[in-house]
């Protein structure tokens, strides 16, 4: 199955922000659900393998858009040959956007991968946030590739792919991660390196990128807030 989905924001009458364009086809529909916030709906379930969704987000000078999902994404093999499942995610920014979808949980015998490009405009503010679990409870872990590319004005700030499940290179028991979340904050200042339990924030010009790994999702995810805590990055 192909999915698009575009969102447009852009700064409308008396400052408030206005969506001149929403389109939604495939497997996802888009539901306004704030003054600035968008949710994304899943029409059908998965993604399968062989499913490819194309998402485009456009956030102009002096709006603010949050972009959320409503429910966790299961990524399923398909039936017949292998081919991953892909989402990929382009955005562009001069207002600020916040990125935080629910998880994607990697089912048995699925790959899937997803990419996020980013083109930030001079005032760009960018929060990207990426959780995954490999294998439901019970099962085998399934296979995760992310990428993340991030350029503002042509200078390229991140470039970084992470692989993980079976079959990727780093991937070896007993170092085999099975849950993973990362944060990237692009507009503010550059807070020193900090760490925690397999848990790391690096600066970036400008803002910063944290990533977490451990066997659980809730552990990690709680690791990676105790590093991004807006307390943690004024000390």
């Amino acid at each position: 199955m192909r999915t698009s989905v575009e969102v447009v924001a852009r700064r409308g009458p008396g400052g408030r922000t206005v969506l001149p364009v929403v389109r939604a086809g495939g497997q996802y529909a888009v539901r306004r659900t704030g003054p600035g916030t968008v949710h994304l709906v899943a029409t059908a379930f998965g993604p399968l393998g062989g499913d490819d969704v194309a998402i485009r987000l456009v956030v102009e000078e002096g709006v603010r858009l949050c972009v959320r999902s409503v429910a966790a994404a299961v990524a399923l093999p398909s039936r017949g040959a292998a081919q991953p499942s892909v989402q990929r995610i382009q955005v562009t920014v001069d207002g600020e956007l916040d990125l935080t979808p629910e998880p994607t949980v990697v089912a048995a015998g699925a790959r899937h991968v997803a990419e996020l490009e980013a083109e930030l405009g001079p005032g760009g503010v960018l929060t990207a946030a990426e959780q995954v679990l490999l294998g439901r409870r019970g099962e085998e872990p399934g296979r995760w590739t992310g990428t993340t590319r991030v350029v503002r004005a042509d200078r390229p700030l991140l470039h970084t792919t992470v692989d993980l499940g079976p079959g990727a290179p780093a991937w070896l028991p007993p170092v085999a991660p099975r849950a993973y979340a990362s944060t990237v904050r692009l507009g503010d200042g550059e807070p020193p390196v900090a760490t925690g339990e397999d848990a790391v924030r690096l600066p970036l010009p400008g803002g910063w990128t944290a990533t977490a790994w451990g066997s659980e999702l809730h552990r990690v995810t709680g690791a990676l807030a105790a590093l991004t805590a807006p307390e943690r990055e004024t000390a």
